[in-house]
């Protein structure tokens, strides 16, 4: 189609005034076709998009009666040295377009949860991993990408043509597919620096002086405070008094998870904003000073537990993963995949070996705390369990949820798959149970 408007006949000569237009015009008309047919094999080449190709014919069709400095441009033009064209090229090389692309029509079925095809199009990198498939693109070749044929409508499945995104869904206009093509031709570069998400709400003052709800209690012997965790703060208060000592603030979102250091000095509070992302704030009981800031997981964080030696961290989030961290660096060490729901809780075995979590898809999972490897799924409980903790001696486990009762399973050495039988279920209240706490003189 580009071709094919750019290849058009020039006007009839008959009708133009005077010899200034024939003879400015002679050398445009009996030339420049030919530079045209030779330039349109470049526009092809670069898939500069199909409006630019329709003002390229609008320019042609009304090339009659322009002056000799229009035809100029339009030489010019077809070289390549226009700066709105070569901004349009800049800026669809840069991946920043083509991830807002994906943001717009792909992440429904190519998030990072359950992903369609095995194909995460959350990030360049997940991106450059491909499907079950394989490889989603061909850097280079834009023609010969699956992507570009699955947005084209080109590729075949089991003998039937499929369509990215697929039934009714919006799809991709012609400018946001060139702009794909584009990037791949130009060798599908990573983005020159990391994509910023930011979420911009509009700001309603309220009428009426807001609700400060308690999301999360923790208690420190050692450092005789309580932490209370509401929104985007938390605060530390004496237990005599309940007078507020120190208040912790910057947080984005709900703080959902406390958790002291055994020796006090310390606070790990996480939280973050639902379907945007979590964060964790390390801070100093002492002084109130922040030590470092954790961003992780693609949704909120609310749970949290801190491995016996001190050094690990793990925290489960409503993206329905779980993630270690090294509390020395600050690193990611692991991501644990298996639930289907929220991870609700999250508890380490005495012996620091053996991890328990606790989801709204109504299981309780033990792993492997330096490995991620999934030892066992205790599937018993009848709706979702919000709280799991371990016996002082590591070899019983009990958890609680919406189904108001509460479990208790014999954990054997390995946590192998058969070898912890649940002992007994107990109704024990009249709603769900939230948050569960073992005495040490009972074992």
């Amino acid at each position: 189609m580009i071709l094919h408007s750019l290849s058009l006949r020039p006007p009839n000569f008959v009708g133009f005034a005077g010899p200034y237009h024939f003879a400015s015009h002679h050398f445009v008309f009996f030339f420049a076709p030919l530079l045209l047919r030779v330039f349109a094999f470049k526009f092809i080449r670069l898939r500069l998009c199909r409006a630019v190709a329709l003002r390229l014919n609008s320019f042609w069709l009304r090339l009659h009666c322009a002056g000799s400095l229009r035809s100029l441009f339009l030489c010019l033009l077809c070289l390549g040295y226009s700066p709105v064209l070569m901004a349009e090229t800049a800026s669809s090389t840069n991946y920043s377009s083509v991830d807002s692309i994906f943001a717009r029509h792909c992440l429904d079925c190519h998030a990072s949860t359950d992903p369609e095809g095995q194909l995460v199009l959350e990030s360049f990198d997940s991106l450059m991993k491909g499907g079950e498939l394989g490889a989603a693109i061909v850097p280079g070749k834009s023609v010969g990408s699956l992507l570009v044929q699955m947005i084209e409508g080109r590729f075949e499945k089991e003998g039937k043509k499929k369509i990215m995104p697929p039934g009714k869904r919006e799809k991709l206009n012609p400018t946001e597919i060139a702009t794909i093509k584009a990037w791949i031709d130009a060798g599908a570069p990573p983005p020159l620096a990391p994509i910023a998400k930011t979420l911009t709400v509009p700001k309603i003052e309220p009428k009426v002086i807001p609700r400060k709800p308690v999301n999360a209690l923790a208690w420190s012997p050692a450092a005789n405070l309580v932490a209370i965790a509401r929104y985007a703060e938390v605060e530390l208060r004496l237990p005599s008094d309940l007078r507020v000592v120190r208040t912790l603030s910057g947080h984005a979102g709900n703080i959902n998870t406390i958790t002291f250091t055994a020796d006090g000095k310390e606070l790990y509070a996480a939280g973050g904003q639902p379907g945007w992302g979590g964060e964790i704030r390390h801070w100093s009981v002492l002084d109130g000073k922040l030590l470092k800031v954790l961003p992780g997981h693609k949704d909120a964080i609310y749970s949290i537990a801190l491995s016996p030696d001190g050094k690990r961290l793990a925290t489960g989030s409503y993206d329905q993963k779980i993630k270690l961290w090294d509390l020395a660096t600050g690193r990611e060490l692991n991501t644990l995949s298996g639930h289907n729901g929220c991870v609700y809780g999250l508890a380490f075995r005495p012996d620091g070996i053996i991890l328990a979590s606790a989801s709204a898809d109504r299981t309780v999972k033990l792993w492997d705390a330096s490995s991620g490897e999934r030892r066992d799924t205790l599937s018993q409980s009848l709706k979702e369990v919000y709280a799991v903790v371990f016996s002082p001696d590591g070899k019983h486990l009990f958890a609680g949820g919406a189904d108001n009762r509460i479990r208790v399973w014999q954990i054997s050495e390995t946590a192998a798959e058969t070898t912890n039988p649940i002992l007994q279920a107990k109704f024990a209240h009249e709603g769900a149970i939230l948050r569960l706490a073992v005495s040490a003189d009972e074992f």
